[in-house]
C-alpha cells in the first residue's frame, strides 16, 4: 500500500485542509477504483488501523482493490463542521463533495458514479457522512455509519429528506449507547438509531442495521470495520 499526504487550500473553509490518501498495492492507473471517504480520518487510522485492515483483507479478497481518502480534523471545529448546525457545516460539506472529490477524481484513476463513492464515519462523523450524501446524492451512493450521534431533530431532517436516488446505508449501534455525552447532553443513540432505521426503511435505502454488544468506544468500532466493510463491498 501506499499513504500519500496532500494539503488542499480549501476556498470554501478558506483554510489549507490534509488528506491522506491510501492507494492497494495493485493501483493501476489503467483501472478504476470505488473511493471511501473518511471522516474522523486520524482516528480512523491510528484507533481503527483502518489501512492495514484495508491491505489485509483486500490482500485476501475480501474487498476488490479501492482508494481511500482519510480526511483528519481539528477536534476544536469537530462539532461546526460535522453538525447540521455547525457554523462550518455547509461550506465542509461543499469542501468534500466539490473540493476533495474533484481533487481526487482528477489526481487518481476513480469509478465516478455515485455509487463507487462512499462515506464513512463514527458518531458525529456519521452524522455530517449522512447529510452530505443527502446534499449530494450523485455524488455519494453509500454512506456508513458507526454509532451515529442523531436526535430526534435530526431524524426530523432525515423524514423530511426526499430521496432522488437509491442509497446504500449501513448503521451499527452499540447495545449500552443509551447515554452517550454529547455537546447536546447525553444521547440515547439506541433510541435514536433505531427511530432512523424505521425512517430510511420507508425511503428509497438499501438498509444494513447491525447491532453489537458494547458502548460508544473505538475498540468496537475498529473490531466491526471488517463486517461494514464487507456489507458495503460484499
Amino acid at each position: 500500500m501506499a499513504l500519500e499526504e496532500i494539503i488542499l487550500d480549501s476556498r470554501h473553509l478558506g483554510t489549507p485542509e490534509k488528506l491522506i490518501v491510501y492507494t492497494p498495492e495493485r493501483y493501476s492507473p489503467l483501472y478504476s477504483y470505488p473511493v471511501l471517504y473518511i471522516q474522523d480520518g486520524d482516528d480512523y487510522l491510528a484507533m481503527g488501523r483502518m489501512a492495514t485492515l484495508l491491505d489485509r483483507m483486500i490482500g485476501e479478497k475480501e474487498l476488490p482493490d479501492l482508494v481511500a481518502v482519510f480526511l483528519p480534523v481539528d477536534k476544536k471545529k469537530r462539532q461546526d463542521r460535522y453538525h447540521p448546525d455547525g457554523s462550518e457545516h455547509l461550506a465542509y460539506r461543499r469542501f468534500l463533495a466539490d473540493e476533495v472529490v474533484s481533487y481526487i477524481d482528477s489526481h487518481y484513476s476513480t469509478e465516478t458514479l455515485g455509487n463507487a463513492r462512499t462515506l464513512i464515519g463514527e458518531s458525529l462523523g456519521g452524522v455530517v457522512s449522512l447529510f452530505t450524501a443527502f446534499a449530494y446524492p450523485h455524488t455519494f451512493g453509500q454512506i456508513a455509519c458507526q454509532s451515529i450521534a442523531m436526535d430526534a431533530q435530526l431524524n426530523r431532517r432525515v423524514a423530511d429528506t426526499a430521496f432522488e436516488v437509491p442509497y446504500t446505508i449501513y448503521l451499527e449501534i452499540g447495545t449500552e449507547e443509551t447515554a452517550v455525552t454529547s455537546a447536546r447532553g447525553p444521547l440515547d443513540l439506541v433510541a435514536a438509531n433505531e427511530e432512523l432505521r424505521d425512517i430510511l426503511q420507508t425511503k428509497m435505502a438499501t438498509l444494513v442495521y447491525e447491532t453489537f454488544e458494547g458502548d460508544h468506544t473505538w475498540g468496537h468500532w475498529q473490531a466491526n470495520l471488517p463486517r461494514m466493510l464487507r456489507s458495503l463491498f460484499g
